[in-house]
C-alpha cells in the first residue's frame, strides 16, 4: 500500500463573510512539512440546534458546509467565542446583539448585511429590573429543541438601560474598545403604585412578551426629565417614539 500524506487542519480567525483556515502537510516519505494558509469566502449563519455554521460559496455546485461541532461562550467583550471540541480551535465573532422577537435572539456581524447568527432562545424571566442590567436566556447548542429545558446554558446580555429620544427605550450593550451598541424597544407604558411598567416591543411595534418595571424613584434617578414627561402624560392615550399609554 502507498503511504500517504498526513495534513493537520486548523481554523485560526473569523471574519464577517470568511474563514481563515491554517493546513500543515506531512510528507509520508521525507516528513518534510509545508504550511499553507486558506481563506475561504462564504457566509456565517445558525442552524436548527444552535450550532455555529459556515457555507463556502462555490462557483458551481451546492456550496461546502463547516458546521463547528465545538462549545461557544460569551467573552468579557460579549462577543461569541467558539472553541473547539479538541480545545485547539478557538475562533472570535465580532458583532453585535439584537432581539427580534420572544424567543430568537441574533448575533450579527460587523461590517456584513449576510452573516449573521440567528439563535433559537429561552427567556430566562419575562421582568426585568434595570438595577441588573440584564436579560437571562436559556439556549441549547446541538440538541433538539425539546430537550432544551433539560440540558442547556445560560447566556446573560449585560447593559445598561437609557432613555433615547423622545422617551424611547434603550439597552446599552459595551463591546469593548469604547464600542457601545443599542438594543432599541418601543414599549406600552403602565402606571402602578410607585412604579412603571414597560412592556417591550420590537422595531416593528409586536410584543416582545418582556416587561421592564422601574419604581418612581429609580426613573427620577435614571432619567429625571423623562420621567416628569412620562408623569404629565399618565391618563392620556397616545403615541411617542414607539411609547405607548392607554387609558
Amino acid at each position: 500500500m502507498k503511504p500517504t500524506d498526513n495534513i493537520r487542519k486548523r481554523f485560526i480567525a473569523a471574519e464577517s463573510g470568511s474563514l481563515v483556515i491554517e493546513t500543515i502537510q506531512t510528507e509520508s516519505k521525507t516528513n518534510r512539512q509545508r504550511l499553507r494558509i486558506l481563506k475561504l469566502k462564504g457566509t456565517w449563519r445558525a442552524n436548527e440546534y444552535n450550532e455555529l455554521v459556515f457555507e463556502v460559496a462555490l462557483r458551481k455546485g451546492p456550496p461546502q458546509t463547516y458546521t463547528f461541532k465545538g462549545s461557544w461562550k460569551l467573552n468579557k467583550n460579549q462577543q461569541i467565542e467558539y472553541t473547539s471540541e479538541d480545545g485547539r480551535d478557538t475562533l472570535t465573532f465580532r458583532g453585535y446583539w439584537q432581539l427580534p422577537s420572544e424567543d430568537r435572539l441574533v448575533y450579527i456581524f460587523e461590517a456584513s448585511s449576510t452573516s449573521r447568527f440567528e439563535f433559537k432562545v429561552q427567556l430566562e424571566s419575562p421582568t426585568l429590573y434595570p438595577k441588573k442590567g440584564q436579560i437571562r436566556y436559556r439556549i441549547g447548542v446541538g440538541m433538539r429543541q425539546s430537550r432544551l429545558a433539560a440540558s442547556s446554558q445560560l447566556l446573560i446580555l449585560y447593559g445598561e438601560w437609557k432613555f433615547g429620544r423622545n422617551l424611547g427605550l434603550n439597552f446599552q450593550i459595551d463591546y469593548g474598545q469604547g464600542n457601545i451598541r443599542a438594543m432599541e424597544f418601543g414599549a406600552e407604558v403602565t402606571f402602578g403604585r410607585n412604579k412603571v411598567i414597560f412592556a417591550l416591543r420590537n422595531e416593528l411595534g409586536h410584543p416582545l412578551g418582556i416587561s421592564l418595571t422601574m419604581t418612581h424613584k429609580f426613573l427620577e434617578h435614571l432619567d429625571a426629565e423623562a420621567f416628569i414627561r412620562l408623569k404629565s402624560r399618565k391618563g392620556q392615550q397616545g403615541i411617542e417614539a414607539g411609547i405607548t399609554i392607554p387609558f
